[in-house]
């Protein structure tokens, strides 16, 4: 095996160090002593020392015996320039090399006594870690805090350090080696800047000389960790010392507002401090300076003693030569005071002195400022006042109501205007400017001639409603007014002319109503005529609104009765048809129910003009609905008129009445067939529509600010078509061109009407002789259309449920008929008049169905009773017949049977809505068979 150079290169390098060292004739520098074990080899004064020891007296024993570990800890340590020391055996002695010698300080000889010995001091912050060594832990320390007493007195130090097991040849712990450096002089440096930089930082933020004192006395005393720290003042004469405030523990007595003699703390002292010396006193029962024997216990320290200080640091403040203050720090016990100490305390001082010039330099500042502030608004406020008349005198000119000017010299300078003159003439940049220059647009209109004039004559001109024309606004055409001025000259000392005074007012509004009121007398007969004629078109309209409001509430009420009377015939023509079945007078049951229908007719018409009828909205196809009417309109027409049906494709839902849209459309072809008596042809269209306010495709007025997606439907014919003062008329109730009999007046109001109240609106286009188009604006639906469900089919020979069924109607022909008929019908029938009536009957149970009439007397309607007995039997199907009735939009989840209604019409209802309850749950949705819009809202 090899081995490596560096071994080689060693070698050569100790065989030099040796030949170099060797004297003639003597032993080797660094070897052992003649006889000497080779362990000390090197190692300075500290291998001297070792080599010449006698170990045999101590715990160790002759070296020549010692372990081979030992041997080689020492001789590493012998050998390093870094401070090490080590512990062996059961005494620990002490070993260490040349770099550890200045740690020790003044301690007595070190070198082979007990480890506890050497540092007695400390030995309670070392033995838990030298406990863990021996043990077989290894530590590492940095930076650790040992107060130690080295130099005869007790100190801060840090040092960095490891304490490392050694095993002997058995692989036993034997002793403890340590490899150290002491840092005390970096920490206390880190300590001392971090504290100087938050001092500055601390007093930069003060301007009170008391308080950056105090702040500073604090800050220092806390570092210092001292009893008691402050500053005091000299007075004038150099012979009392004051505090004003000081920082002091718990458990020391403040100075502040005291005053003490300075020569009763010992004259040799002061004038330590009187030359400008830091004064330091580590104990003020054993310093020369201040125990005088002869006192007997009196003097300096007797002063001390009062103040409670036995260990004090001065460091005093000249001025001038003078002792002007001190900063002070006590201590209750002997202290030593390093030169870092007293370093800081100078460094603290010399910023607080320092801090404490620049606060008094600011507040003399502010002092001055203020002073000069004072004198600066008294000659302001002179000056205020001197310049008070001159300005009262100028605002009179400014605000004055008239326009003022003043003009100065032959070119007539601009030298003053007032606010109601620049406004007059719309420009600001007056000052300064002859008057041609500033207002060019005057020029040629006689103004610059007359002031001319004036100016050369001396004489006084004055203008009455005078015409001028000012360019007020830039880019903008001239506008006239009328003004009336004077233009007066002003004299100087001499009495010559130098310049004008212009004053005057603008009249043109008063001149223009002077005007107006010439034109008001000339044309006044006209106007009151017209007045007159405007009054009476209102009076008209108001009266037309009067009378379509009375007859919408007679017209109401009428077919309200009406409906109960058509209710009864229809109920008796079914008990007639019923019990004369297979007779003659099945034509005259016929013609009967005919004349019953289009009475129903007549009564909706009614009840659409009054606004009374209760509108059930739902989505509706209208293409759908409208070819499913196609064969009631192409009964309803002619053979000599063509019908044509043309809607676009995708033509969206719309959300109405059904019954009230197919009304609508039924009286609009109705209304072209009678407008087409040669034959024609009539069509309807339907289409998408999108608008916005203002929209070109809808006559002018119509849309009324409507916006937003509708279907326009449109009704057009070919027939005589309507003069205009016909089309402006033809929505207005009753009004109708037909012949007496031949019509109502309420088809296109019910059009009209039926359209505003789907969110639309509807319009009227037509020419005398070329046709006529109505058009119709329905608002779109958001949902799409209900899909109808197939129509139960009745089983063959099924039998009917029957039930026992509450009728309540006031109506007693009614009541008669229907309670008849349902008996037949195999119904068990109990009959109430009133709601009043009905509410014991339907508490007391018993019942299968209520059937009632909405509006009847005493305190319940029929909506109020549906409420009632929802709410005492939620299973109870409940039906409530109207002719007419604003309450039945109140009526929400009940099935509504409008009147006139047919009783075999009224027993399939009533058949599907047991059967229903027998065989679903409350709340479902109603069968097919039973038409929309008996359920829901309205």
């Amino acid at each position: 095996m090899t081995t490596d150079p560096v071994w080689q290169d060693a070698a050569r390098l100790r065989q030099a160090g040796v030949s170099g060292s060797r004297a003639p004739g003597g032993p080797v520098h660094g070897d052992p002593a003649p006889g000497g074990p080779d362990v000390f080899t090197g190692g300075g004064e500290m291998g001297r020392r070792m080599r010449a020891m006698d170990w045999s007296a101590t715990p160790l024993g002759p070296a020549e015996d010692w372990p081979q570990s030992l041997r080689t800890i020492v001789n590493l340590m012998l050998t390093s320039s870094f401070p090490m020391f080590a512990v062996w055996g059961p005494q620990l002695t002490f070993l260490y090399n040349d770099s550890y010698r200045p740690i020790l300080g003044d301690k007595p000889e070190a070198l082979g006594r007990p480890f506890a010995e050497v540092w007695a001091d400390i030995w309670p912050d070392l033995s838990p870690l030298v406990v863990r060594a021996l043990a077989g832990e290894a530590t590492y320390h940095e930076d650790r805090l040992l107060v130690m007493e080295r130099h005869g007195y007790r100190e801060e130090t840090y040092f960095t350090f490891s304490y490392s097991p050694v095993r002997d040849e058995t692989d036993r712990v034997a002793g403890m080696f340590c490899a150290c450096t002491e840092n005390t002089a970096r920490v206390l440096a880190e300590r001392r800047l971090t504290f100087q930089l938050d001092l500055a930082e601390r007093l930069r933020g003060l301007n009170d000389p008391v308080g950056i004192t105090a702040a500073a006395a604090e800050a220092i005393g806390r570092h210092l960790r001292v009893a008691r720290a402050g500053y005091g003042r000299t007075d004038p004469t150099g012979s009392l010392i004051s505090v004003e405030r000081d920082w002091s523990d718990s458990g020391v007595a403040s100075l502040a507002g005291e005053s003490r003699l300075l020569d009763s703390f010992g004259p040799a002292l002061i004038a330590e401090l009187r030359a400008g010396y830091t004064l330091r006193v580590d104990d003020v029962a054993t310093d020369p300076r201040i125990s005088d024997p002869h006192t007997g216990g009196g003097g300096p320290a007797a002063a001390f003693a009062g103040i409670g200080a036995r260990s004090l640091l001065v460091v005093p403040l000249l001025k001038a030569g003078q002792l002007t203050a001190i900063l002070y720090l006590h201590e209750t016990k002997a202290r030593h005071w390093t030169d870092t100490d007293a370093a800081l305390a100078e460094d603290v001082a010399e910023r607080t002195w320092a801090a404490v010039e620049r606060a008094l330099a600011e507040a003399a500042l502010r002092a001055a400022n203020k002073a000069l502030m004072r004198e600066r608004a008294a000659v302001e406020a002179a000056n205020a006042r001197l310049a008070a008349e001159g300005e009262r005198l100028r605002t009179l000119f400014r605000q004055a109501p008239g326009f003022m000017c003043v003009l100065r010299g032959p070119d007539h300078v601009f030298e003053m205007a007032n606010d109601t003159y620049m406004q007059l003439v719309g420009r600001q940049d007056l000052v300064d400017r002859p008057a041609r220059d500033a207002l060019p647009e005057v020029e040629g209109q006689g103004f610059f001639e007359l002031l001319d004039r004036v100016y050369a004559s001396g004489e006084t001109f004055v203008g009455r409603n005078m015409p001028i024309r000012f360019q007020r606004r830039p880019g903008e055409p001239l506008e006239e007014r009328f003004l009336t001025f004077v233009y007066q000259p002003i004299r100087d000392e001499d009495g010559r002319v130098s310049g004008l005074f212009v004053e005057g007012s603008d009249v043109t509004e008063a001149k223009r109503a002077e005007e107006e009121l010439h034109q008001l007398n000339a044309t006044l007969e006209a106007r009151v005529a017209e007045e007159v004629a405007e009054r009476e078109r209102v009076q008209v309209a108001l009266l037309q609104t009067q009378k379509t409001e009375a007859l919408g509430q007679m017209t109401g009420g009428v077919a309200h009765d009406f409906n109960n009377l058509l209710q009864a015939l229809s109920g008796c023509l079914h008990m007639i048809e019923k019990r004369a079945e297979g007779t003659r007078i099945q034509p005259l049951v016929d013609a009967g129910r005919q004349a019953v229908d289009r009475g129903a007719k007549l009564v909706q018409q009614l009840m659409a003009f009054a606004r009374r009828q209760a509108l059930r909205p739902e989505t509706v196809d209208l293409r759908d609905r409208v070819l499913g009417m196609s064969e009631l309109l192409n009964r309803a027409l002619r053979a000599d008129i063509r019908l044509e049906i043309d809607f676009t494709t995708g033509l969206w839902p719309v959300e109405v009445d059904a019954t009230q849209l197919e009304l609508a459309l039924l009286n609009l072809v109705v209304n072209a067939r009678d407008a087409m008596p040669d034959g024609g042809a009539l069509t309807i269209r339907a289409a998408n529509v999108i608008l916005t306010p203002g929209d070109a495709r809808a006559p002018q007025g119509v849309l009324d600010g409507l916006s937003g997606e509708f279907v326009q439907l449109t009704v057009s014919d070919t027939g005589t078509g309507m003069p205009a003062d016909v089309r402006a008329r033809a929505f207005d109730p009753f009004f109708t061109t037909k012949e007496i009999g031949k019509g109502s007046g309420l088809g296109l109001s019910q059009v009209y009407g039926f359209a505003r109240h789907s969110g639309g609106t509807a319009w009227i286009e037509s020419e005398e002789g070329r046709g006529t188009t109505i058009g119709l604006l329905i608002r779109r639906s958001g949902t799409a259309p209900a899909t109808a469900a197939e129509p139960a089919m009745d089983e063959a020979g099924a039998s009917r449920i029957g039930g026992h069924v509450l009728v309540v109607e006031d109506d007693p022909i009614v009541a008669l008929t229907v309670a008849t008929a349902l008996e037949d019908a195999g119904f068990t029938i109990t009959r109430a008049t009133t709601a009043d009536e009905a509410l014991p009957l339907l508490e007391a149970g018993g019942f299968d169905l209520l059937f009632s009439d909405v509006v009847m007397p005493g305190t319940m309607s029929g909506v109020d009773l549906a409420r009632t007995a929802q709410r005492l039997r939620p299973d109870l199907p409940v039906v409530l017949a109207t002719g007419y009735s604003e309450e039945v939009a109140r009526a929400t989840g009940v099935m509504v049977l409008p009147k006139p209604y047919r009783i075999d019409r009224l027993v399939e209802v009533l058949d599907t809505l047991l059967t229903d309850a027998g065989r679903v749950s409350v709340g479902a949705v109603p069968p097919a068979g039973i038409p929309s819009p008996p359920w829901g809202e309205g």
